[in-house]
């Protein structure tokens, strides 16, 4: 029996316009209603995953958030973290060094995002999805004020790729990086990864894989989907997440999470 649903959000649970449909909405208080945990997993910042939690009243039901792609886990019906990882704090100067010229780097500053320099296309479509201002600095490292749950990188998808092999190979022992985007590079503490903050919230309340059914669409959804008893993949995946999920569900403008829902779930 599936008593946990984790959905990851852009190009999964939320439409091309970043909404939450409303018939999606339905299905899944419905089904919190009759028992399901629902565990919204994604690479965004916690500001801006509270709208959605709220919208499926997760604080009702007893839902959590994995933020920042698992270096922070949220218990919405208590209102706090109860798992938090940072990078560490000399590492940001260092890493700041090797993001030259053709990309951006990003971090956070309460709820806007720093960039080095002048917004490219990638980081503004960043600040739209994550309804979080830009704010343009001229040295990243010393604007950096807060801790760093995960920080950012844009840039042209090619390039990008080699930055990433240059990126993991010097910061092997203190950088988790994944890709969830072909122009956006993820840098998150060392061990941080989704399927991992998902075992341990299973393990936290009581709850076991095979009851766990994952949505996903992107690059940094992998781990979590072969983690799960069942995974869905909506239509418009990536082509290696699609190959390792257990079912291609429809699209994500499509209500592909809900219609996963209603075909596995029944409490």
């Amino acid at each position: 029996m599936i008593r946990f649903l984790a959905a990851d959000l852009d190009g999964t649970l939320l439409t091309s316009s970043k909404t939450i449909t409303p018939s999606t909405q339905q299905v899944l208080i419905a089904a919190q209603q009759r028992g399901l945990t629902i565990i919204l997993a994604s690479g965004r910042p916690l500001y801006s995953i509270l709208p959605f939690a709220e919208q499926l009243e997760l604080q009702k039901h007893h839902g959590y958030i994995i933020s920042y792609n698992g270096s922070l886990v949220w218990d919405c019906p208590k209102g706090k973290a109860i798992k938090e990882q940072a990078i560490p704090k000399d590492i940001i100067p260092e890493l700041a060094k090797v993001v030259k010229e053709d990309f951006h780097i990003h971090g956070y500053k309460g709820n806007n995002i720093l960039i080095q320099g002048k917004p490219d296309e990638w980081s503004k479509y960043i600040s739209r999805a994550n309804k979080m201002p830009l704010i343009e600095v001229l040295d990243f490292a010393k604007a950096i004020t807060e801790p760093q749950h995960k920080c950012l990188i844009t840039g042209s998808p090619r390039r990008l790729w080699h930055l990433e092999k240059r990126i993991k190979a010097q910061f092997e022992g203190s950088l988790s990086v994944c890709r969830s985007e072909s122009f956006l590079l993820e840098i998150m503490p060392k061990g941080v990864d989704k399927a991992i903050a998902l075992q341990e919230l299973l393990h936290r309340v009581g709850g076991t894989k095979e009851e766990l059914l994952c949505c996903g669409d992107g690059y940094n959804d992998l781990g979590m989907m072969l983690l799960a008893g069942i995974s869905c993949a909506p239509r418009n995946a990536k082509k290696p997440v699609k190959q390792a999920a257990t079912y291609v569900t429809d699209s994500n403008d499509k209500d592909g999470v809900a219609h996963a829902v209603q075909q596995y779930i029944t409490l």
